[in-house]
């Protein structure tokens, strides 16, 4: 995912630094193998991950609910088919436009390119995004609900005890939540209308980027040995009360770290 390299060039040869999200060094130009007609919008490079879709693929949604409904250039290192969660995914904030997947050097008649609004390498997101990005308004009920944003089926960066976590949590009123068993409208409801959503750091607190209004804290504890930066910047560029800790863990494997909490006597 980090290794992709691809971007834009314009017309004249010049090589628009911006469309690279930071990946790597400028690609030489290529011939264009394929050519477009018509009018397409830029929309960077398509990510399979929930967290660096959000950031990276969706960092011009701004440009593009000003547009009207042309086709998006994604550009992709995998096979020229969209990820199935990404249509959806786009759909549920209503964006519909037709996604054209670019895997090899192609050249668009005309392309509305704009700089990226939201990014993790440097890390930043712009008011224009944020503002974008709010796509679902719910309002508050009157019951007290609290969530734990559950690791415990996901493939990568699971906690080794997580269960045990769970178990106490349970006893003291929290609802164990899967995010990724429910559509996207439903993840939002849950993470914005909630007293208390606690967890572990992970971009499934980013579903709150995505909701008009915010009622409650938010608790963030780490699985690596820090938090990533993304969760509390994400906090604060939303107004939101939040708390953070961390704490010593054994990272039982390097490259896809996995957490073991000891649970104290």
């Amino acid at each position: 995912m980090d290794s992709f390299t691809g971007g834009v060039f314009s017309s004249d040869g010049q090589f628009l630094e911006d469309s690279l999200l930071d990946r790597g060094k400028a690609a030489p130009l290529q011939e264009p193998v394929e050519a477009l007609q018509g009018v397409y919008i830029y929309g960077g490079c398509l990510f399979g991950h929930f967290g660096h879709f959000i950031w990276e693929s969706l960092s011009r949604l701004y440009a593009i609910r000003q547009c009207k409904n042309y086709p998006i250039i994604f550009t992709t290192p995998n096979d020229n088919r969209i990820i199935p969660f990404a249509e959806t995914f786009l759909k549920a904030i209503g964006v519909n436009n037709k996604i054209q997947l670019i895997r090899i050097s192609t050249s668009v008649e005309n392309l509305i390119y704009s700089l990226p609004k939201s990014s993790l390498k440097p890390l930043f997101i712009e008011d224009e995004q944020v503002n974008a990005l709010k796509s679902f308004h719910f309002q508050k009920d009157n019951h007290n609900i609290k969530i734990w944003l559950s690791r415990s089926m996901l493939k990568y960066g699971k906690i080794d005890n997580e269960q045990v976590i769970e178990e106490e949590l349970r006893k003291n009123g929290y609802e164990i939540i899967c995010p990724q068993n429910f559509p996207l409208r439903e993840q939002v409801r849950l993470i914005s209308t909630s007293d208390i959503v606690a967890g572990c750091d992970g971009s499934a607190f980013f579903s709150l980027l995505f909701a008009n209004e915010i009622y409650g804290k938010f608790i963030v504890f780490n699985r690596r040995r820090d938090i990533a930066k993304s969760i509390p910047y994400a906090f604060k560029k939303r107004n939101v009360l939040f708390e953070q800790y961390t704490f010593e863990l054994e990272p039982i494997n390097e490259k896809w770290p996995v957490a073991i909490f000891h649970h104290p006597d």
